[in-house]
């Protein structure tokens, strides 16, 4: 990863409230403006997660979510996003490799779940994820829920 690039995990309670902005406005900018999907953003899980920012010279290129969910042994991966101008730099891939780090020493969770969308599915597969079920439709953009055995 280049040099400029800077990687911070907090807690929603340790969020700043710009860092909170930041967020909501990567993600609205991504996959409600970019991509034309309507869905509920937010949706009260982020109080309860852990949240992967990756800033370059202090602005937020990156982001994803992970939370232990409701049913036990579980925990999940979300909101994966990367600005357009930072794409292609692997990125995606920190993100993943630190939410399966952070689960496996802060949760006592067996099994990572997401819901990736099916054009970034083979992405997913690299770090050792399995297609479960078959793909559905999510705010206009195809699923599939995928599945990981730690």
């Amino acid at each position: 990863m280049p040099e400029c690039y800077k990687t911070q995990v907090n807690a929603f309670y340790q969020l700043e409230l710009n860092d909170l902005y930041a967020i909501l406005r990567l993600r609205q900018d991504v996959f409600i403006d970019e991509q034309q999907s309507i869905y509920n953003d937010i949706d009260n899980f982020d109080q309860s997660s852990l949240h992967i920012c990756i800033y370059c010279e202090g602005e937020l290129v990156a982001y994803a979510r992970v939370r232990e969910a409701k049913v036990s042994e579980l925990a999940k991966i979300e909101r994966v996003v990367c600005t357009k101008s930072h794409r292609g730099k692997g990125l995606g891939a920190t993100l993943i490799r630190e939410s399966l780090e952070l689960i496996k020493d802060r949760f006592s969770c067996v099994d990572v779940t997401l819901s990736a969308q099916t054009v970034a599915s083979d992405f997913y597969l690299q770090f050792g994820f399995h297609v479960q079920g078959l793909p559905y439709d999510d705010g206009g953009i195809e699923h599939i829920d995928m599945h990981l055995a730690q």
